[in-house]
């Protein structure tokens, strides 16, 4: 069901904010932990320039251009978020028993059965509450200061910045808003080193702090509509069978961190926490390292494989030889790629962090020269 309600686009600085202080690791506790629940209109603008990568469209959108969200927050267990585009929208819903899509121009309703231990970004992890906690968790003791008060979506909200400390990280600070009583983010502003402006910015442009209604939360299956019940989708899902690569325990001197801890490396998004959950189950992803300067690391299926190469090369990619192969390597601040073809075992390995370049090409090198060992 199409939902609507108008859109007053505020200005966040069309009007001052008078506001009283809140002290920064004070606000930073607040934010954190905040799970108030609201209701809203959002949007991310994303200028990073990302290529098109194979089967990861949905996700170079996000990074590369406007993205428009009408969400309702009741609890960690009961939100959705509606994606509005020209030709419609896609609703995602979290209940009790689960995930639910609805599909405006598919006349669709699908729940998906069962938890993704990685996936991969969508619209509603670039709302500002989810942004900015996953940031502040993802860098717990890194420093922070007061920013000047802003106005967000008509509220008065008060600001920290974040410097991140990990000196192999590729974000130079992060910026958030957020209403000083219940913490809730309300802007997030996000620059790389080097940059003089945020590369991700996400904002509410109307927001109301309070329980969204009930039944609004609830998926509604119109009369003539199709219902479906899939398993819900992982990374594998999004790029095909992976080639059966066992992917290592460490790599460029990280251990493989469980999917429980999984910030924001790069690609991957963990699904709920569960025992036995590693970074690097025996076959399927990697992710390496801890906080901001995680990265992901992946085998690609061998028609992929070419055209992630084929992409990066187009994009500008530099070529890094490699002691068992070569690579391609974009950098895009904050987010580096870097796309291995490893001569020797035939196969292709794609890496992505918000790391230093040096990071990605040390763990290439690793990577160039591993045996097959898809048996």
């Amino acid at each position: 069901m199409l939902v609507t309600a108008p859109l007053v686009m505020t200005s966040t600085t069309a009007l001052p904010a008078r506001v009283d202080p809140v002290e920064p690791g004070r606000l930073r506790s607040l934010i954190a932990g905040s799970t108030q629940p609201y209701q809203g209109y959002a949007e991310s603008v994303g200028s990073l320039g990302v290529p098109d990568l194979p089967n990861l469209g949905d996700v170079t959108s996000l990074l590369n251009g406007t993205t428009r969200v009408r969400a309702w927050y009741g609890s960690p267990q009961r939100w959705r978020f509606d994606v509005l585009t020209a030709g419609g929208e896609r609703d995602v819903y979290r209940t009790a028993d689960g995930e639910y899509v609805w599909d405006y121009g598919a006349n669709l309703l699908t729940r998906f059965v069962g938890e993704p231990p990685l996936r991969l970004p969508r619209a509603g992890d670039l709302l500002p509450p989810e942004l900015a906690r996953r940031v502040l968790q993802a860098a717990p003791d890194d420093p922070v200061e007061a920013l000047p008060p802003r106005r967000v979506a008509g509220l008065a909200a008060v600001g920290l910045r974040m410097r991140p400390a990990d000196p192999q990280t590729s974000i130079a600070h992060v910026d958030i808003w957020a209403d000083p009583v219940t913490g809730l983010p309300l802007q997030v502003e996000l620059t790389a080193r080097g940059a003089t402006r945020p590369v991700l910015v996400s904002r509410f442009v109307e927001i109301t702090i309070g329980a969204p209604p009930d039944d609004v939360l609830t998926p509604d299956r119109p009369p003539g509509s199709g219902l479906a019940m899939i398993a819900a989708p992982d990374v594998a899902a999004a790029l095909g069978t992976f080639g059966r690569a066992r992917m290592p325990a460490r790599l460029a001197g990280r251990d493989a961190q469980p999917l429980s801890l999984v910030g924001l490396p790069g690609l991957g998004f963990p699904g709920p926490a569960g025992p036995g959950r590693s970074g690097a189950g025996p076959y399927g992803v990697g992710v390496y390292g801890a906080g901001l300067s995680a990265f992901v690391a992946l085998p690609l299926p061998r028609d992929a494989g070419g055209s992630a190469l084929d992409a990066a090369r187009k994009a500008g990619a530099s070529t890094v030889e490699l002691p068992g192969g070569s690579g391609q390597l974009l950098e895009i601040p904050p987010l580096t790629l870097l796309v291995v073809r490893s001569v020797g075992a035939r196969r292709t390995y794609l890496l992505a962090g918000l790391v230093d370049p040096a990071v990605l090409e040390r763990a290439a090198a690793e990577l160039s020269v591993l045996p097959r060992s898809d048996r």
